[in-house]
């Protein structure tokens, strides 16, 4: 009898979250030019858009430091940095704000990504081998695993409690950022190869 009494009480829970409120108190607000769509896909790009780029230039970065195996190390580093960062945010994610979240992520974002050309240009110099440069470079890799964590958290709990599209926007727009940096190699590699296309 109890078991029957606990199976029945799930099916009924099971049935009120797949049913929507059609009362008409939750009012949404019209989104009549799609703006709000496109603001939350271009976040869902932005914050995978470093991690995509610094490990499609994978090839640059071996180039520069032949001796350390830079893709496992890339990934460990902004992995762990942003799940840390993630269980911190989300134990505390009550005392502040998401909108101060997801623009201090996306000013560190800025600068993670600003440190590896300007490192470049000032002291690498395209020079193999300055392993001080590395250590900067995995720096700037886990800097962007904080914001990471910042931006994704802030983006995703506020879609979360919009309709459904704005979560689609947000997932749509992380695998935008993989196609964006793919055309942008393709684009580099034509290009520096001095193959011509005519339309």
């Amino acid at each position: 009898m109890g078991i029957s009494a606990a199976i029945g009480d799930a099916e009924a829970e099971k049935s009120l979250l797949l049913t929507t409120n059609t009362s008409g108190n939750d009012k949404v607000p019209k989104d009549t030019f799609h703006l709000a769509y496109i603001i939350y896909f271009t976040l869902g790009t932005g914050f995978l858009l470093p991690w995509n780029a610094f490990i499609t230039a994978v090839d640059y970065f071996t180039y520069l430091y032949p001796d350390v195996s830079v893709d496992r190390v890339f990934a460990v580093v902004y992995m762990l940095i942003c799940l840390f960062c993630l269980l911190v945010i989300t134990a505390y994610a009550h005392k502040s704000d998401s909108f101060i979240r997801i623009n201090i992520g996306l000013a560190l974002f800025v600068v993670s990504l600003i440190i590896v050309p300007v490192m470049d240009v000032l002291y690498t110099k395209g020079r193999r081998g300055l392993y001080d440069g590395y250590y900067v470079t995995v720096g700037a890799v886990g800097l962007s695993g904080v914001a990471d964590a910042l931006v994704q958290g802030g983006v995703i709990g506020s879609a979360g409690e919009l309709p459904e599209r704005y979560m689609q926007a947000v997932v749509a727009g992380t695998a935008a950022s993989g196609i964006t940096l793919l055309l942008l190699l393709f684009t580099s590699l034509i290009s520096a190869s001095g193959i011509v296309f005519f339309c």
